[in-house]
């Protein structure tokens, strides 16, 4: 079912204006069940989001360049990063979307990379980037804890440079 407005009216705090102003628009049942930003005690300070974005800037800028440099390495018939991927699980969210993820199978306190090749005596190597001050949360020690125990080698990294000497190391590729 679609809804016509023709006046300014307020829907779910959204306000809609009239077609003669900005055409003519349709708004379905999802659009009115949609949920809104939270304001109060609950909601995270500008200051805070700040200070997340800013940590997870520079830890990003890290993961980049640490691709883009896997991307180089030739290892079997193609490249390091072949055999890598992302975990997306650090950064803010909005709580629908961090809802959406969790349902979907994303935990919390996952590393940051894993290297999905066997090397004895490891099942694959999980790679945790952190910036030079940045600390593990409770529950990155406690993934990492199980991770170890499953038979992986996990290993925390304060550059791009030291991730790839552990992962030299764990393939067994001299420096």
């Amino acid at each position: 079912m679609h809804y016509h407005f023709m006046r300014h009216r307020i829907i779910n705090g959204v306000q809609l204006m009239p077609a003669r102003e900005r055409g003519s628009y349709r708004m379905t049942e999802t659009d009115l069940k949609r949920p809104r930003a939270k304001s109060g005690p609950s909601s995270m300070s500008s200051a805070e989001y700040r200070s997340i974005e800013s940590k997870n800037k520079s830890e990003s800028r890290i993961q980049c360049s640490l691709m883009r440099t896997l991307g180089e390495i030739p290892y079997k018939k193609g490249f390091i990063a072949d055999y890598t991927y992302s975990i997306p699980n650090g950064g803010s969210r909005s709580e629908k979307t961090a809802g959406i993820m969790k349902a979907e199978g994303v935990k919390k306190g996952m590393p940051d990379f894993n290297l999905f090749i066997a090397r004895a005596p490891y099942h694959s190597l999980f790679v945790e980037m952190k910036t030079e001050k940045g600390r593990l949360s409770e529950s990155q020690e406690a993934v990492i804890s199980l991770l170890r125990q499953e038979g992986h080698k996990v290993v925390v990294c304060r550059s791009e440079q030291h991730a790839v000497t552990e992962i030299f190391k764990y393939l067994g590729i001299g420096l």
